[in-house]
């Protein structure tokens, strides 16, 4: 299982680097909110709410410090709500590092339940590092990742595989209907950003709605810090996902934020480990 994580993870840094040359304003998208309208919204160029991976070199890199307050709002059939929030502080530096401490605000359960635990997570593109740690152990991991061009080389074909592999058949969904608006520039807690909605309709039948369901993904992007400043999500399935980034202070952050807390024991995972 180790290893599968690992592997996993590899993959992901090398998909990292080959990102970073798309569009200045692009960045990774974040785990959609479950349906399957929110995530046909993500598509290439449309910025996510999480720190920018830059590649290093590849241009100014703008260094931050913020806190992203993601809150959802599901309506129940009787009309009744439920609110979700969590909280990620963030932080780059100007040689592309980033720092996220993910930290779940509730609700968290019955009374008496353990609380939530935070999550930390440093990606250094420079030392070609991914640290992780949470507020529940006094352990990180760090992960080594290999060269990008050796993680990029395809895998050798498996011992004894000598019948083909049929691919599976996936009915397609029934097309949908997507339009783009722009919606000009504003301010938004001191930041000039650049706004688009994107609309789209699915018809009756496209993953199980008897109705058509129309979905929308407001974003609100700093050119500057290639960030996402606020990004609103609507979908009927789901509820309503708002996303806003406050706190914003240009600069370089602590240096200490990049490396495991103080008398944090240390475990190195290198390619190739098998345990």
């Amino acid at each position: 299982m180790r290893l599968s994580r690992f592997l996993f993870i590899v993959a992901g840094f090398a998909l990292m680097l080959l990102s970073s040359r798309a569009l200045p304003a692009q960045e990774l998208t974040p785990r959609s909110s479950g349906s399957a309208g929110a995530a046909a919204l993500r598509g290439p160029g449309v910025v996510g709410t999480g720190c920018s991976e830059a590649k290093p070199g590849s241009r100014t890199i703008e260094p931050y410090t913020a806190t992203r307050k993601t809150t959802r709002v599901q309506t129940l059939a009787n009309g009744a709500t439920i609110t979700h929030e969590s909280i990620v502080n963030e932080a780059r530096d100007s040689s592309g590092r980033t720092y996220r401490e993910n930290r779940p605000e509730g609700p968290f359960g019955f009374e008496g339940q353990t609380p939530a635990v935070s999550s930390f997570n440093v990606f250094d593109p420079v030392s070609r590092v991914n640290i992780n740690w949470n507020s529940n152990s006094k352990e990180a991991t760090v992960f080594h990742m290999p060269d990008p061009v050796q993680a990029r080389q395809p895998l050798p074909p498996a011992a004894n595989s000598t019948a083909a592999v049929q691919p599976v058949r996936i009915p397609r969904p029934a097309r949908s209907r997507r339009e783009i608006e722009d919606l000009g520039t504003k301010t938004i807690n001191g930041i000039e950003t650049k706004g688009s909605r994107t609309t789209q309709t699915f018809p009756a039948g496209s993953f199980g709605n008897d109705q058509p369901l129309t979905v929308t993904h407001e974003v609100w992007v700093s050119p500057e810090l290639r960030l996402a400043v606020l990004q609103i999500d609507d979908d009927p399935s789901t509820g309503v996902r708002t996303t806003e980034l406050t706190d914003i202070e240009r600069g370089e952050p602590d240096p200490a934020l990049f490396q495991a807390p103080e008398g944090y024991t240390i475990k190195d995972q290198y390619p190739n480990q098998q345990n």
